[in-house]
């Protein structure tokens, strides 16, 4: 019996060590990649390891317990990124002129659904209503969708609410009349530049300079590698074959997005630093807040949920659930947050959307 204890401790102090590893690439992200991407998402089975370890070894050697309790307290420190205690009710003062911005995957609208289901068309009529009367100021929309009929018109619908300006993807300027899918930002401010950069199909960003009365606000909205996981599929398998085969497919897709949203933080903190406006930056980031670009983020900017938010955040409406990978961040030095909320109770898509409220500061 005691071999095997002696056995196992060893495994776990290797475990331990594992997971100082793991702390190590979150604080300091000295370097992303796919094995960091893969070791950095373990976080939270790492920290549920350690808890289950903690009343193991208390069991079996009350001394050893002191390991998965330093480990806790340690990991005690990305407390913030993973839960919120903030307020539910705003802090802006009375007469304090405010905006919000909302982001939302929107799902092509259930664009792919069969229309022809009466509850489907009922799904999307709720879903364009619901968006349109948000009350948000500005909407960051990845996977938005238009076209000219009835049941998609959404260009229209939130043109009737007051969003009088919006950019798409520049390659389909042209195509005012046709067909939209992708990345999209409407304003009821308006906006008075505007660039994109396109990275792969509909992932990408847009940065929007929007006027809000005397003052200039970049809003860079972005829609980050998808990896497109059918998590639904893997989990369905009844067979070893299919469960190897579709382990290998997640697998490989995980490890493709980790390596491609690594370099297309590049460009989005290029597109940071240069700005000479207050900024905000949201959408679909794809990436945990263990990961290596939501760390990068977090060193350049602020995190809305992290400072006005409730209880974990989930934003994902699908496999595996409790993710957030919906994210905004913004400047503290010239703008202050004064909300933040995430609707988890809207269900229309396959992620939830969230709304933070702004107001400037003056210097």
């Amino acid at each position: 019996m005691k071999g095997i204890i002696r056995f196992l401790w060893f495994l776990y102090k290797c475990f331990a060590f594992y997971t100082l590893v793991i702390y190590i690439l979150i604080l300091w992200i000295p370097f992303g990649g796919w094995l960091a991407g893969f070791m950095m998402m373990s976080f939270p089975v790492v920290i549920i390891v350690h808890m289950v370890s903690l009343p193991v070894w208390l069991i079996a050697d009350a001394r050893k317990a002191f390991l998965p309790l330093t480990m806790l307290l340690a990991g005690g420190i990305f407390l913030p990124r993973t839960y919120a205690f903030g307020s539910k009710n705003s802090d802006s003062a009375e007469n304090e002129k405010t905006f919000k911005v909302m982001n939302y995957n929107t799902h092509v609208f259930q664009r792919d659904s069969d229309i022809k289901l009466p509850y489907v068309k009922r799904h999307i009529r709720e879903m364009k209503a619901w968006v349109s009367n948000s009350q948000a100021d500005i909407l960051c929309m990845p996977e938005y969708y238009d076209n000219s009929s009835n049941l998609f018109s959404v260009n229209d619908a939130l043109r009737k609410k007051g969003y009088q300006y919006y950019v798409f993807y520049n390659k389909t300027r042209k195509q005012q009349n046709k067909a939209y899918s992708g990345l999209a930002v409407f304003s009821k401010f308006p906006i008075i530049a505007s660039r994109d950069t396109i990275f792969e199909s509909q992932n990408g960003m847009i940065q929007a300079d929007i006027k809000i009365k005397s003052d200039t606000v970049r809003i860079i909205a972005l829609h980050l590698y998808s990896m497109t996981l059918q998590l639904g599929n893997l989990v369905s398998q009844k067979e070893m074959e299919g469960v190897k085969k579709e382990s290998k497919t997640t697998l490989r897709q995980m490890k493709r997005g980790f390596t491609r949203r690594s370099m297309e933080v590049r460009v989005l903190e290029s597109w940071v630093k240069a700005s000479p406006y207050p900024i905000i930056v949201c959408g679909d980031f794809n990436e945990v807040p263990y990961g290596y670009v939501y760390g990068r983020m977090r060193k350049l900017l602020n995190n809305s949920f992290e400072e006005k938010g409730n209880g974990f955040g989930f934003t994902y409406n699908h496999l595996p659930y409790f993710i957030r990978i919906d994210h905004q961040f913004y400047s503290s030095g010239n703008l202050r947050l004064t909300d933040f909320i995430t609707y988890n109770k809207i269900k229309h898509s396959d992620h939830y959307p969230v709304m933070g409220e702004y107001a400037i500061v003056k210097k």
